[in-house]
Protein backbone atom coordinates (compact mmCIF):
# COMPACT_ATOMS: atom_id res chain seq x y z
CA UNK A 1 0.00 0.00 0.00
CA UNK A 2 2.73 2.47 0.80
CA UNK A 3 4.50 1.82 -2.52
CA UNK A 4 1.58 2.60 -4.10
CA UNK A 5 0.32 5.59 -2.22
CA UNK A 6 4.63 7.15 -3.48
CA UNK A 7 4.05 5.57 -6.95
CA UNK A 8 0.47 5.49 -8.26
CA UNK A 9 1.01 5.52 -11.72
CA UNK A 10 3.55 2.49 -11.68
CA UNK A 11 3.26 0.31 -14.55
CA UNK A 12 0.40 2.46 -16.19
CA UNK A 13 2.57 5.12 -17.82
CA UNK A 14 5.37 5.25 -20.57
CA UNK A 15 5.84 3.03 -23.42
CA UNK A 16 3.76 0.14 -23.54
CA UNK A 17 5.98 -2.93 -24.53
CA UNK A 18 2.59 -3.46 -27.51
CA UNK A 19 3.84 -0.04 -28.81
CA UNK A 20 7.59 -1.40 -29.18
CA UNK A 21 7.07 -4.21 -30.80
CA UNK A 22 4.23 -2.48 -33.51
CA UNK A 23 7.32 -0.38 -34.41
CA UNK A 24 10.05 -2.67 -34.81
CA UNK A 25 7.29 -4.99 -36.92
CA UNK A 26 6.42 -1.99 -38.92
CA UNK A 27 10.03 -1.56 -39.46
CA UNK A 28 10.58 -5.19 -40.83
CA UNK A 29 7.76 -5.10 -43.06
CA UNK A 30 9.01 -1.62 -44.55
CA UNK A 31 12.63 -3.02 -44.85
CA UNK A 32 14.02 -5.35 -48.05
CA UNK A 33 16.80 -7.12 -45.17
CA UNK A 34 16.74 -10.05 -43.32
CA UNK A 35 17.71 -8.15 -40.05
CA UNK A 36 17.21 -4.58 -38.50
CA UNK A 37 19.92 -2.47 -37.10
CA UNK A 38 20.42 -0.55 -33.85
CA UNK A 39 20.08 2.25 -35.58
CA UNK A 40 17.13 1.11 -37.74
CA UNK A 41 15.80 -0.20 -34.63
CA UNK A 42 16.25 3.71 -32.79
CA UNK A 43 14.67 5.49 -36.04
CA UNK A 44 11.76 3.03 -36.32
CA UNK A 45 11.12 4.14 -32.72
CA UNK A 46 11.31 7.70 -33.07
CA UNK A 47 8.81 7.32 -36.11
CA UNK A 48 6.34 5.57 -34.16
CA UNK A 49 6.51 8.23 -31.33
CA UNK A 50 6.35 11.09 -33.79
CA UNK A 51 3.47 9.71 -36.11
CA UNK A 52 1.43 8.26 -32.17
CA UNK A 53 -1.52 11.29 -31.89
CA UNK A 54 -1.97 9.98 -28.20
CA UNK A 55 1.10 11.74 -27.22
CA UNK A 56 1.36 15.63 -26.92
CA UNK A 57 4.28 17.21 -27.85
CA UNK A 58 5.76 16.86 -23.84
CA UNK A 59 5.65 13.65 -24.28
CA UNK A 60 7.32 12.74 -27.71
CA UNK A 61 9.88 15.45 -26.65
CA UNK A 62 10.80 13.21 -23.43
CA UNK A 63 10.80 9.77 -25.31
CA UNK A 64 12.73 11.13 -28.24
CA UNK A 65 15.77 12.40 -25.69
CA UNK A 66 15.77 9.18 -24.45
CA UNK A 67 16.10 7.48 -27.69
CA UNK A 68 19.00 10.37 -28.06
CA UNK A 69 20.85 9.77 -25.18
CA UNK A 70 20.89 5.46 -25.80
CA UNK A 71 22.09 6.41 -29.60
CA UNK A 72 25.12 8.64 -27.91
CA UNK A 73 25.82 7.24 -24.59
CA UNK A 74 25.66 3.44 -25.71
CA UNK A 75 25.42 2.98 -28.74
CA UNK A 76 27.98 5.42 -30.16
CA UNK A 77 30.20 3.92 -27.69
CA UNK A 78 30.36 0.77 -28.52
CA UNK A 79 30.13 0.33 -32.61
CA UNK A 80 33.17 2.14 -32.39
CA UNK A 81 34.97 -0.27 -30.13
CA UNK A 82 33.41 -3.19 -32.42
CA UNK A 83 34.47 -1.39 -35.51
CA UNK A 84 37.81 -1.09 -33.79
CA UNK A 85 38.64 -4.18 -32.42
CA UNK A 86 37.25 -5.85 -35.60
CA UNK A 87 39.69 -3.86 -37.79
CA UNK A 88 43.00 -4.45 -35.94
CA UNK A 89 43.29 -8.06 -35.66
CA UNK A 90 45.48 -8.50 -32.96
CA UNK A 91 43.72 -6.20 -30.70
CA UNK A 92 43.30 -8.47 -27.64
CA UNK A 93 46.89 -9.43 -27.91
CA UNK A 94 47.92 -5.43 -27.84
CA UNK A 95 45.83 -4.62 -25.41
CA UNK A 96 46.79 -7.30 -22.88
CA UNK A 97 50.79 -6.09 -23.74
CA UNK A 98 49.99 -2.69 -22.79
CA UNK A 99 47.95 -3.63 -19.44
CA UNK A 100 51.30 -5.18 -18.87
CA UNK A 101 53.14 -2.30 -19.19
CA UNK A 102 50.96 -0.50 -17.24
CA UNK A 103 51.40 -2.55 -14.29
CA UNK A 104 55.44 -2.83 -14.68
CA UNK A 105 55.32 1.55 -14.78
CA UNK A 106 52.86 1.91 -11.79
CA UNK A 107 54.59 -0.68 -9.97
CA UNK A 108 57.81 1.22 -10.23
CA UNK A 109 55.89 4.17 -9.12
CA UNK A 110 54.34 2.75 -6.44
CA UNK A 111 58.21 1.14 -5.43
CA UNK A 112 59.59 4.65 -6.50
CA UNK A 113 62.03 2.85 -8.01
CA UNK A 114 63.42 2.61 -11.97
CA UNK A 115 61.96 0.94 -14.56
CA UNK A 116 64.65 -0.50 -17.20
CA UNK A 117 63.84 0.75 -21.05
CA UNK A 118 63.21 -2.36 -22.98
CA UNK A 119 64.95 -0.96 -26.14
CA UNK A 120 68.04 1.43 -24.78
CA UNK A 121 68.55 -1.04 -21.80
CA UNK A 122 68.83 2.57 -19.82
CA UNK A 123 66.83 2.52 -16.03
CA UNK A 124 64.57 5.58 -16.28
CA UNK A 125 61.37 6.95 -13.81
CA UNK A 126 58.35 5.71 -14.31
CA UNK A 127 56.44 6.77 -17.49
CA UNK A 128 53.66 9.29 -15.33
CA UNK A 129 52.85 10.35 -18.36
CA UNK A 130 51.97 7.48 -20.38
CA UNK A 131 50.17 6.94 -16.81
CA UNK A 132 48.08 9.52 -16.64
CA UNK A 133 47.06 9.28 -20.53
CA UNK A 134 45.43 5.77 -20.01
CA UNK A 135 43.92 6.66 -16.53
CA UNK A 136 42.25 9.98 -17.82
CA UNK A 137 40.75 7.69 -20.54
CA UNK A 138 38.05 6.80 -17.40
CA UNK A 139 38.08 10.03 -15.71
CA UNK A 140 40.51 9.21 -12.66
CA UNK A 141 41.70 12.62 -11.42
CA UNK A 142 45.08 13.47 -10.24
CA UNK A 143 44.03 13.43 -6.40
CA UNK A 144 42.73 9.95 -6.98
CA UNK A 145 45.16 7.99 -9.11
CA UNK A 146 46.70 6.58 -5.99
CA UNK A 147 43.90 5.24 -5.14
CA UNK A 148 43.24 3.93 -8.39
CA UNK A 149 46.97 2.56 -8.71
CA UNK A 150 46.99 1.07 -5.48
CA UNK A 151 43.46 -0.66 -6.35
CA UNK A 152 44.68 -1.94 -9.43
CA UNK A 153 48.01 -3.65 -8.08
CA UNK A 154 46.06 -5.44 -5.37
CA UNK A 155 43.71 -6.80 -7.88
CA UNK A 156 46.78 -8.22 -10.04
CA UNK A 157 48.33 -9.50 -6.96
CA UNK A 158 45.25 -11.32 -6.04
CA UNK A 159 45.43 -13.16 -9.20
CA UNK A 160 48.95 -13.89 -9.12
CA UNK A 161 48.55 -15.58 -5.60
CA UNK A 162 45.61 -17.59 -7.19
CA UNK A 163 48.39 -18.85 -9.82
CA UNK A 164 45.93 -17.03 -12.42
CA UNK A 165 47.06 -14.33 -15.13
CA UNK A 166 46.09 -10.14 -14.43
CA UNK A 167 43.99 -10.13 -18.06
CA UNK A 168 41.46 -7.20 -19.27
CA UNK A 169 38.49 -9.39 -18.04
CA UNK A 170 40.01 -9.22 -14.54
CA UNK A 171 39.30 -5.50 -13.97
CA UNK A 172 36.12 -3.65 -15.74
CA UNK A 173 37.69 0.16 -15.44
CA UNK A 174 41.31 -0.91 -16.64
CA UNK A 175 39.84 -2.61 -19.87
CA UNK A 176 37.82 0.44 -20.08
CA UNK A 177 40.95 2.53 -20.49
CA UNK A 178 42.92 0.50 -21.87
CA UNK A 179 40.19 0.43 -24.96
CA UNK A 180 40.23 3.82 -25.26
CA UNK A 181 43.54 4.40 -25.33
CA UNK A 182 44.15 1.97 -27.96
CA UNK A 183 41.24 3.59 -30.21
CA UNK A 184 42.77 6.88 -29.55
CA UNK A 185 45.78 5.69 -31.05
CA UNK A 186 44.54 4.38 -33.54
CA UNK A 187 42.01 6.62 -34.14
CA UNK A 188 43.52 8.40 -38.04
CA UNK A 189 44.48 4.92 -39.46
CA UNK A 190 40.52 3.77 -38.51
CA UNK A 191 39.75 7.17 -40.18
CA UNK A 192 41.18 6.44 -43.12
CA UNK A 193 40.19 3.18 -44.03
CA UNK A 194 36.32 3.78 -43.43
CA UNK A 195 36.53 7.21 -44.83
CA UNK A 196 37.52 6.37 -48.00
CA UNK A 197 34.78 7.64 -50.46
CA UNK A 198 35.93 6.33 -53.75
CA UNK A 199 38.14 3.12 -52.32
CA UNK A 200 41.08 1.75 -54.16
CA UNK A 201 41.41 -2.25 -54.16
CA UNK A 202 43.55 -2.27 -51.36
CA UNK A 203 41.12 0.21 -48.93
CA UNK A 204 38.37 -1.94 -50.58
CA UNK A 205 40.07 -5.46 -49.42
CA UNK A 206 41.05 -3.78 -45.81
CA UNK A 207 36.73 -2.58 -45.48
CA UNK A 208 35.82 -6.46 -46.85
CA UNK A 209 38.00 -8.11 -43.94
CA UNK A 210 36.88 -5.89 -41.25
CA UNK A 211 33.04 -6.97 -42.12
CA UNK A 212 33.96 -10.08 -42.36
CA UNK A 213 35.70 -10.10 -39.26
CA UNK A 214 32.50 -8.32 -37.40
CA UNK A 215 30.33 -10.98 -39.24
CA UNK A 216 32.61 -14.13 -37.79
CA UNK A 217 33.76 -12.86 -34.42
CA UNK A 218 31.24 -9.92 -33.11
CA UNK A 219 27.88 -11.70 -33.96
CA UNK A 220 26.94 -8.91 -36.84
CA UNK A 221 25.15 -10.02 -40.24
CA UNK A 222 26.66 -9.20 -43.50
CA UNK A 223 23.68 -6.07 -43.55
CA UNK A 224 24.35 -4.61 -39.77
CA UNK A 225 28.62 -4.79 -40.67
CA UNK A 226 28.00 -2.58 -43.21
CA UNK A 227 25.89 -0.09 -41.43
CA UNK A 228 28.39 -0.30 -38.40
CA UNK A 229 31.16 0.57 -41.04
CA UNK A 230 29.50 3.13 -42.17
CA UNK A 231 27.91 4.94 -39.02
CA UNK A 232 31.69 4.46 -37.64
CA UNK A 233 32.74 6.72 -40.69
CA UNK A 234 30.20 9.21 -40.02
CA UNK A 235 31.08 9.81 -36.27
CA UNK A 236 34.82 10.17 -37.47
CA UNK A 237 34.16 12.97 -39.82
CA UNK A 238 32.42 14.50 -36.57
CA UNK A 239 35.21 14.41 -33.83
Amino acid sequence: MRLHAETPDEGMNGVSPRFVINAISNAITRGNTHSLTSMELLLALKDAIENDARMDAKQKKGWIDHLVTARKEFYNRWVKEDVHRAMFASFEAEAQQLLEKYLDEVEASLDHRQVTDPITGENRPADERFLRSVEEKIKVSDSGKMSFRQEVVRKAMVAFKAGEKFKLASHARMREAIEQYLFEERRDVLRLVTSTARPDDEARQKISVVQQRLVTEYGYDEHSAKEALSYVTTLLAQE
